[in-house]
């Protein structure tokens, strides 16, 4: 297991052992699911960051490794190094009923973010993202009805595998946004992208070639409809013609960089995205201080409701998406530039 302690520098410093809590000073232990993704590495820095400017509270970092055994090990490495409080982000319900059972039996706060235990029994913090999956699937369906008003949506999905939530959060209410716009639109493959964009690539050129009308496809996450976006372009597709859908319309979750920059391309297919980094990271720090500081109850369920932004190449626009992404992944570049050069 892999444990870290964030340097309020920004950048994280590896530990070669175990960080303890410090004597007279709050030390939060912060789980994400997995350190491989950009979404994971940003709300790390940002609540570490804010723990520290805003309680003085130092930030331990254990990497969930996308593993339920890894994750429940962390916790239990954090109730053993005694910190005042966990935050926990696993899709797994079950164990983290488990972890949250264990926190709370060790007296120590835990709040829980995304994906919500099996059992309700500490507060949670919940960005509203079915809200905005259906606003892409509608939009998706309007967009390719326009260009296409003969052609109903036919659409690919790709998940994580059998995870409800996620299918409660995002792929469910997608493809029920493109059936309010499209009531006899077509579901014609939901399959397993594992997260990642080159088995999401592999997964959506065998969903192609055995279904080449599919015209709507929605990622889970970014990293999938990225991984969507390359296997439409290994097949000579993925294109539009400033900003009209020649041949699909690709959606994602998460909103970083890398799809932003495909967005806002008028010749690129990927064209919706949503997410929040900042406001769910400041929400946990606030919801454990306020647990450790007798404001909130350690043990009685409460959902903290965060929003999760959609931007699309139709209705937002670049300097709105520049704005969000310096505010969640401390984006320093140019996005205007960065498009510009795409084209």
């Amino acid at each position: 297991m892999k444990t870290f302690i964030v340097s309020m520098a920004a950048a994280l410093t590896i530990v070669a052992s175990p960080v303890s809590a410090a004597d007279g000073q709050v030390v939060l232990g912060k789980i994400p699911f997995t350190l491989e993704h950009s979404y994971h590495q940003s709300i790390v820095k940002i609540f570490s960051e804010y723990a520290e400017e805003k309680y003085g509270a130092k930030t331990i970092i254990v990497d969930g490794q996308a593993s339920s055994e890894s994750a429940l090990s962390a916790v239990e490495n954090l109730i053993a190094q005694k910190v005042d409080g966990i935050a926990l982000h696993s899709p797994d319900i079950g164990m983290t009923a488990t972890a949250v059972a264990a926190a709370q039996k060790a007296g120590i706060p835990i709040v829980t973010t995304l994906i919500y235990p099996k059992t309700k029994s500490a507060p949670h913090i919940q960005p509203k993202e079915e809200v905005s999956s259906f606003r892409m699937g509608e939009v998706a369906a309007e967009q390719w009805l326009k260009a296409f008003p003969s052609k109903l949506p036919k659409v690919a999905i790709l998940n994580f595998g059998g995870f409800e939530q996620i299918a409660v959060l995002r792929t469910e209410p997608f493809f029920k946004g493109v059936q309010s716009v499209a009531p006899e639109a077509e579901l014609v493959a939901m399959q397993n992208g594992f997260g990642s964009t080159i088995k999401s690539m592999e997964v959506t050129l065998d969903i192609l070639q055995a279904n080449p009308e599919v015209n709507i496809i929605f990622g889970a996450n970014d990293d999938m409809a990225l991984g969507a976006l390359a296997a439409t372009e290994q097949l000579g597709r993925g294109r539009m013609d400033d900003g009209k859908p020649l041949t699909e319309i690709i959606a994602g979750v998460d909103a970083g960089e890398n799809a932003m920059v495909k967005i806002f391309n008028p010749k690129s297919s990927f064209k919706l995205s949503h997410g929040q980094v900042r406001d769910n990271g400041l929400a946990e720090v606030d919801t454990l201080m306020g647990m450790i500081e007798g404001k909130i109850a350690k043990d009685e369920w409460a959902k903290i409701d965060t929003d999760s932004p959609e931007f699309d190449y139709w209705n937002s626009t670049v300097e709105d998406a520049q704005t969000f992404l310096e505010e969640n992944f401390s984006f320093e570049k140019d996005l205007k530039a960065m498009v510009a050069k795409q084209r």
